[in-house]
């Protein structure tokens, strides 16, 4: 067998494929975090996530995947009998239900078909039928259905009529343009092993001003470890977390980060925009669908449905087997698509060699596509983007 998890190439949606830098990094010598050379890493860590996060709040880093931070974000802003308004397209965003009911707050779903877009407008008639909604909780770019969501139009909307607005941006903030504190997002989340280009294991947590005025007029914040003023109190202090942190990760989002700012903000979302763009067109060439709705599609991952007779599990082991490894489906979306993660470092030779191990496998499958076809498209993309 020539490919196994040594080398196979990960086109699934977090993890993702690492830079050799942050894998070096990783393995530096665990030094001890209550130190001021620990405490000047992590403190630099924080600076330059606020730059990707494109905010001027608060930003935390907790050890803990994106949900941790998720769970922090209801955990201490949400008391028992709060109404959150929790918009649905996927199955990532069913997650803020999920977190709402455990602390005790009362969810107000609003769930659209999957591979459709929140829309703003149905948001707006959602507040106004229950005006006692608090919070509204939203997933940016929805994973499970390569669905981007109208943020901005959204976050308009919850300013405008004194919304709290909670965003997992887990599968944006590094990889598409999200900018917190212009929009009005109050509460975004990301996670270290998708756009940031880390290994899991880490979430962040941007808070704003108007999250701040809820968590500080609480009584009790029913979470020892995700309390986040313990957080706030801690880094202010001595610029490092209340509680030990994932050293050796550390050390990894340091380096991913710096290679981000490396890059520059603007060049590394219109790479993912142009890498996204560039498989959709050879991924439709070949004949197949799209899921997500047209002017939504996600510029991190890209999800498509299988054509008729081709099954699930033979092409993805088949992709397997020739040195991919793509997604599945999820819920009742389950052997109906495959999903391709667009995020880091990947870029032109990954993209081609994607499409063109798809047509190989789906003509393997009995599947009729012209050989090619694909990457010619992507290709034709490339020549009129790049530069």
């Amino acid at each position: 067998m020539v490919y196994d998890e040594e080398n196979i190439l990960l086109m699934t949606p977090g993890p993702v494929p690492l830079h050799p830098r942050v894998y070096q990094a990783m393995s530096r010598v665990v030094f001890h975090h209550r130190t001021p050379e620990y405490r000047k890493t992590f403190g630099e860590c924080v600076s330059m996530m606020k730059e990707v996060m494109q905010t001027e709040n608060d930003v935390f880093i907790i050890t803990g995947s994106g949900t941790a931070a998720m769970e922090a974000a209801i955990a201490n802003c949400v008391s028992p009998g709060d109404k959150v308004l929790t918009l649905i397209n996927g199955k990532f965003s069913e997650r803020w239900v999920e977190l709402t009911e455990t602390f005790g707050g009362k969810p107000v779903p609003l769930e659209v078909e999957w591979g459709k877009a929140i829309k703003p407008e149905i948001v707006s008639e959602a507040l106004d039928k229950e005006p006692d909604i608090k919070f509204v909780a939203i997933c940016h770019n929805e994973t499970s259905t390569a669905v981007i969501n109208p943020l901005q139009k959204i976050a308009k909307i919850t300013k405008e009529q004194d919304k709290i607005l909670i965003v997992d941006g887990i599968t944006s903030v590094g990889g598409d343009y999200v900018y917190p504190d212009k929009w009005g997002v109050d509460i975004l989340i990301a996670g270290s092993q998708k756009c940031l280009g880390c290994s899991p294991g880490l979430g962040m947590i941007m808070v704003g001003p108007k999250a701040w005025e809820i968590i500080n007029k609480r009584e009790n914040i029913p979470s020892y470890y995700l309390n986040l003023p313990a957080y706030k109190k801690s880094f202010e202090k001595s610029s490092e977390p209340p509680y030990t942190s994932a050293i050796s990760l550390i050390y990894g989002l340091h380096e991913a980060l710096k290679m981000i700012l490396e890059e520059g903000y603007e060049n590394r979302v219109k790479r993912h925009r142009l890498m996204a763009k560039a498989l959709r067109s050879g991924i439709e060439v070949l004949g197949l669908q799209l899921l997500a709705e047209k002017g939504y599609e996600s510029n991190t991952i890209t999800a498509a449905r299988y054509p008729d007779g081709v099954d699930d599990g033979a092409f993805r082991k088949a992709m397997q087997k020739h040195g991919i490894l793509v997604a599945g489906g999820q819920s009742h979306l389950k052997g109906k698509i495959f999903r391709v993660a667009h995020m880091n470092i990947i870029a032109e030779r990954e993209i081609l060699l994607v499409l063109a191990m798809t047509s190989l496998v789906l003509k393997e499958l009995g599947f009729k596509c012209e050989s090619g076809a694909g990457v010619a498209a992507a290709q034709e993309t490339f020549l009129k983007n790049l530069k």
